[in-house]
């Protein structure tokens, strides 16, 4: 009841006639004076001074007014930050991948179109990622693996080449290529079972019948590099990933094709949200680019 009278209330004093509150609330300008009438009866009290056609606030209406600024007067804001959301011009976008490296490539092309998004990124394993969706924590995932599941949509995004790295006081060191045989029964330092790039190789020296011996097990790609760069044996890694380092030398493998996948993954039920649809476009459009280039 209160509710009602209030809005009448406040849209008359901020429109400064009955007629403008009737329109701003769509509804007939004989309620609007009802509710405006019920609300001084109910107290007793003048808000509006009525002369003619005119009217102004009383002193006690501009006390009021004061008040229901803070219930209804930003109204056109809350709306014009809905269309803004809606437009694209602003909000916050929150990503959880596997690595940074795809993530910063949308970043790239989706922060030069829509500047006004902030973007937040976490990084963890595939198992972190999905989980993160699953609680909204994230609206987008990168992936190493496409993801069958109910709930999460995925798509491809990209390959990434698998390349062998040693130290560079390592007898292979100099080559730019190798075979797979040729690091027969070398040490190796391995990534955790999370590890796609791990599992590519793994699997492309099976089918081949090469062993490597692993002596460390590390579960993150600084700990691979602390521990090739001390030479504590080899390791493999996207190409995306490595990072020149004076101490280590990055190695093709010539007679196999290794290469991990990166998908782009959200819930299901939120794939037409606009940000998230947006950002998908943006991933397609740059996966067709690259295609294009590979082809050319």
């Amino acid at each position: 009841m209160y509710q009602k009278w209030l809005q009448a209330f406040h849209f008359v004093a901020k429109e400064g006639t009955f007629t403008g509150a009737a329109k701003r609330l769509n509804v007939g300008q004989p309620t609007i004076s009802t509710h405006v009438g019920n609300l001084e009866g109910r107290f007793g009290v003048e808000l509006f001074k009525r002369q003619g056609r005119s009217i102004s606030l009383t002193a006690a209406g501009v006390s009021l007014f004061d008040i229901t600024q803070d219930l209804y007067g930003h109204e056109q804001e809350a709306i014009d930050f809905l269309n803004d959301v809606k437009n694209l011009e602003t909000g916050e976008l929150r990503f959880s991948a596997v690595g940074p490296f795809d993530v910063m490539e949308i970043l790239e092309t989706l922060r030069k179109k829509r500047p006004g998004i902030r973007c937040t990124l976490r990084l963890g394993t595939i198992e972190d990622v999905v989980a993160d969706l699953d609680e909204f924590r994230a609206d987008i995932g990168i992936v190493g693996r496409d993801i069958e599941s109910e709930t999460i949509y995925s798509t491809f995004y990209n390959l990434h080449e698998v390349l062998v790295i040693v130290n560079k006081q390592h007898r292979l060191s100099e080559r730019t290529e190798i075979s797979l045989n040729e690091i027969e029964g070398e040490n190796m330092v391995i990534r955790g079972a999370s590890s796609t790039t791990q599992k590519a190789f793994d699997s492309a020296a099976r089918e081949m019948g090469i062993y490597t011996r692993p002596v460390i097990k590390i579960e993150s790609r600084e700990g691979l590099r602390e521990a090739i760069t001390r030479n504590l044996g080899i390791g493999v890694i996207s190409k995306p990933e490595f990072a020149p380092h004076p101490a280590l030398s990055a190695i093709q493998v010539s007679d196999a094709e290794i290469y991990t996948s990166a998908y782009i993954v959200c819930l299901k039920s939120r794939r037409n949200r606009a940000m998230i649809s947006e950002t998908f476009q943006i991933a397609q459009e740059i996966t067709k680019r690259r295609e294009t280039d590979r082809t050319c």
